[in-house]
């Protein structure tokens, strides 16, 4: 069973909670568990301003993934592209079928992490340059009878 809140721990957490100590600091300086301390700051009035903190580095964070996600979708388009390109001039017909493999495979990064980024409010615009790459990979009506 947990120690019973003393006025000796009240005085600590208003004390640390002064100085501007957070919930978890507080919890850690006084051996007291974080759900204690809150419980003592809701009865002493205090609140705890970190969330504020803790949204804005969230939402930093967010942007940051957004923006790799973006680039990765861009790379992995640019480096499909150019596989494509290179199959054209490939010396042999092995060599021009693992360009197209790693095409393939670059496409489908593209498109997953286009597909992510539109799910989370942001989005690639390479729709237009997907389909022309698709149509390079694939044919027009999207294969052939071999599956290439």
């Amino acid at each position: 069973m947990a120690e019973p809140i003393t006025d000796r721990d009240r005085a600590e957490v208003r004390r640390l909670h002064a100085e501007g100590k957070t919930r978890n600091a507080i919890a850690r300086e006084t051996g007291r568990s974080a759900a204690t301390v809150s419980k003592i700051a809701a009865q002493e009035g205090l609140a705890f301003s970190g969330g504020a903190r803790v949204a804005a580095a969230t939402e930093a964070r967010r942007a940051d993934s957004a923006a790799r996600r973006e680039q990765l979708a861009e790379d992995s388009l640019d480096a499909a592209l150019c596989q494509v390109e290179q199959t054209v001039g490939a010396d042999s017909a092995r060599d021009a079928r693992d360009r197209a493999t790693a095409a393939r495979a670059l496409t489908e990064v593209h498109v997953r992490v286009s597909e992510l980024a539109r799910h989370s409010g942001t989005g690639s615009t390479g729709g237009s340059m997907l389909d022309r790459l698709a149509d390079a990979l694939l044919g027009p009506a999207g294969g052939d009878e071999q599956g290439v």
